[in-house]
């Protein structure tokens, strides 16, 4: 909330009603909130908004139900404004230098050492990840704050002049041939067309952009991309007060929530689960994806199925993150259901079965991963599911299919490791050396042309699998040793590092990770030594962590639940 505006000294009715703060605007004028919602206020005589429809809306007439979610959306961006205030006041001092208090109240003991924690306490994927990172010092090379004046928020990055119209067109090309069929382009359009449509949302233009400059060099990365970044989440605070929203957001949001990682340079550095959860939330109110289960594909028409891929899409990296941080899901089983509707269209490519394949894996491994867990329950489930999409692993960049299988055993696997007696530890332990295996050498296996433009979910469970490696031979080398090759199994840890980074410039996400990867290995590995082949003598796993985390209630909690589908009770993929 902007620090120069006070409480009205009376609050409007609106504001009593929902018991929210009432912020006064200009005598006469409506209050903030009742200014942004469009609605009437007590406060104005005349409020020259009304409220916007929510035509073709699949809730039908139930509009209570709107202006309550509208209402939780406000005063969620609300509280994220001042959270980010205090965290960037607490961060940096005048001069711009990182502010030594702010220290992760993560332990590393509790990642090092997993039979000190409970059942419970268990990390997410994801988590792990992020906090191997900051453990490890690797740093977001890119924090600077564009100064660049903006001549309005409805101006694109051309008008504002961080790129020239020459420069958008060819990143956008680049998004265009490698990543459009993640958001439904038009894939026989013409670059200049192309740049005409996407330019009337600005989101979408820098999210695109934002992408696609990783891949062009790391000094026009190191330039451009940390203003791009700050376009980005302004025109993004933006939108989420705007209902209802186009097209364009949707694939906009699906885009910053499927590359986070690529975009903030270190895993979470952009909350995912929150942002795929907003677009979703979002999608209620747009009727853009009103599809209903019996609809059949061959009435739906070309833009309704493109949609529904898109649709789809959102579903999947919502379900990654929610796998991959332990959080709840807005969707449904209905929701999950309809993904299948695409199936029974022409566009049924092998890229969308895998898709929608992969929303099912994901569903089982929520539903069975993210509380207390039934191992024999979970096999039976994934065994069910390997059964109904197991035709696709016969298919062409089955890769990815398998892959996912791998790492939805290995997390039900680490889940159960503490739980069990001697004999059966031992067995789990050889279990998820196997998949962990597995996942790192289908992964170096099976590189190709395609490899560096693969979704940041791919390299999360990469490197996850990496990482629990790394964890299992410290914390299990006496037992270990009696049935497996350490020294093989470090050599596998040491060939990833120099595959990860060999696939792009040191800003791609998979140079980050293997950064993460390599400095975790030398900190609990000493004595093993590296291959010749590793970039991995330049790492110094002793650097303090320097990891700016936007939201730490977010981050740093344990999983919570939602009310009902809501973000909260107040207010990534395969190719």
């Amino acid at each position: 909330m902007p620090v120069d505006r006070g409480r009205a000294s009376k609050a409007c009715a609106a504001c009593r009603k929902q018991k929210t703060r009432c912020y006064e605007t200009t005598a006469g004028r409506a209050c903030l909130r009742c200014d942004r919602t469009g609605q009437e206020c007590s406060l104005s005589a005349e409020t020259p908004y009304s409220r916007p429809t929510f035509s073709g809306n699949p809730l039908g007439d139930s509009s209570d139900i709107n202006d309550e979610r509208v209402e939780r959306l406000e005063r969620l961006v609300i509280s994220l404004a001042r959270r980010l205030d205090d965290v960037e006041s607490e961060l940096f001092n005048q001069n711009g230098e990182r502010n030594d208090r702010q220290k992760s109240h993560l332990e590393v003991n509790s990642l090092l050492n997993p039979e000190s924690e409970n059942e419970e306490q268990v990390r997410a994927p994801l988590f792990v990840l992020r906090d191997v990172t900051a453990q490890s010092g690797v740093r977001r090379a890119d924090r600077t704050v564009t100064t660049t004046p903006s001549r309005g928020l409805s101006d694109d990055i051309i008008l504002k002049g961080l790129l020239s119209e020459q420069e958008a067109s060819s990143l956008l090309d680049l998004f265009h041939e490698n990543y459009g069929r993640w958001v439904s382009f038009d894939a026989t359009a013409s670059t200049a067309r192309l740049l005409e449509d996407v330019r009337k949302s600005p989101l979408l233009l820098t999210a695109c952009c934002l992408i696609a400059v990783r891949h062009v060099s790391q000094e026009l990365a190191s330039r451009l991309a940390p203003k791009l970044f700050q376009d980005a989440k302004l025109l993004l605070s933006q939108a989420m007060l705007s209902v209802p929203q186009p097209i364009e957001f949707f694939q906009a949001s699906l885009v910053l929530s499927m590359w986070s990682t690529t975009i903030g340079q270190l895993p979470l550095g952009i909350d995912s689960w929150l942002l795929s959860g907003f677009a979703l939330q979002h999608s209620i109110a747009s009727g853009l994806f009103a599809f209903r289960r019996g609809t059949r594909s061959a009435a739906l028409e070309q833009q309704d199925l493109d949609r529904l891929c898109i649709w789809n899409h959102l579903c999947l990296v919502h379900l990654h993150y929610c796998v991959g941080t332990r959080r709840k899901s807005v969707l449904d089983e209905e929701d999950i259901l309809r993904s299948r509707l695409i199936l029974g269209s022409h566009n049924a490519t092998n890229f969308e079965s895998r898709m929608v394949a992969e929303v099912h894996l994901y569903w089982v491994i929520y539903h069975n991963c993210s509380e207390a867990l039934d191992l024999p329950r979970t096999q039976e489930s994934l065994s069910k599911w390997k059964e109904e999409w197991g035709w696709l692993l016969d298919q062409p960049r089955s890769q990815f299919v398998q892959m996912g299988f791998y790492f939805a055993q290995l997390m039900a696997y680490d889940q159960s490791l503490k739980a069990g007696s001697s004999a059966v530890r031992e067995s789990l332990l050889s279990e998820m050396v196997r998949l962990s295996s597995s996942i790192i050498n289908l992964a170096m296996n099976t590189t190709d042309e395609r490899t560096r433009h693969l979704t940041d979910h791919i390299y999360h469970m990469i490197s996850f699998a990496a990482v629990t490696l790394c964890r299992l031979l410290s914390n299990y080398e006496e037992q270990l040793s009696l049935s497996h090759d350490l020294n093989r199994l470090d050599e596998t840890v040491l060939s990833l590092v120099s595959w990860l980074h060999a696939i792009g410039f040191p800003c791609h996400v998979a140079y980050t990770m293997g950064d993460v990867v390599a400095a975790f290995h030398k900190k609990l590995r000493p004595n093993t030594g590296p291959s010749p082949n590793t970039s991995y003598l330049g790492v110094d796993p002793a650097i303090q962590e320097d990891f700016a985390q936007l939201f730490p209630e977010f981050y740093g909690t344990p999983s919570f639940d939602l009310m009902n589908g809501s973000i909260l009770p107040d207010f990534q993929p395969l190719v």
